[in-house]
């Protein structure tokens, strides 16, 4: 292989990586400020790995889920949520809201608290419609 040819193919490997995308969205605001669902998904294996922080796993993560208790002001407890997943392509940003919006819901529904998943928006996605 010629020197250029090994350079371009650094260069390009290189501006391929750097293309890699993570979102991260939130839903469900309780009356603690704390957030019932954060989603994350990314594009970057190593953005995964940082988020699940399993340095002793046998092979690749794809994505974990991970959660802790939530003392509510009325006595209840709830639990909040975050899940993390890689993915080849990342969803549209309409996509993605939805995803957590009903993530939300969900979660909320399987455990004995107030839905807080319009609390915010009404349920109203925040991204441009497209028909």
């Amino acid at each position: 292989m010629s020197r250029s040819l090994g350079l371009a193919l650094i260069v390009a490997s290189i501006a391929v990586a750097g293309c890699a995308g993570t979102r991260v969205g939130h839903a469900g605001r309780l009356p603690t400020g704390d957030r019932l669902v954060t989603v994350v998904i990314s594009e970057d294996r190593e953005a995964v790995d940082r988020e699940c922080g399993f340095p002793l796993s046998v092979g690749p993560i794809y994505g974990c889920q991970t959660s802790h208790a939530v003392a509510l002001p009325d006595g209840r407890t709830a639990r909040s949520i975050k899940v993390v997943r890689y993915t080849d392509v990342l969803p549209s940003m309409m996509a993605f809201e939805i995803e957590i919006h009903e993530f939300c819901h969900a979660i909320a529904a399987l455990q004995t608290i107030d839905d807080p998943c319009h609390a915010e928006n009404n349920g109203l996605l925040r991204t441009s419609r497209r028909r």
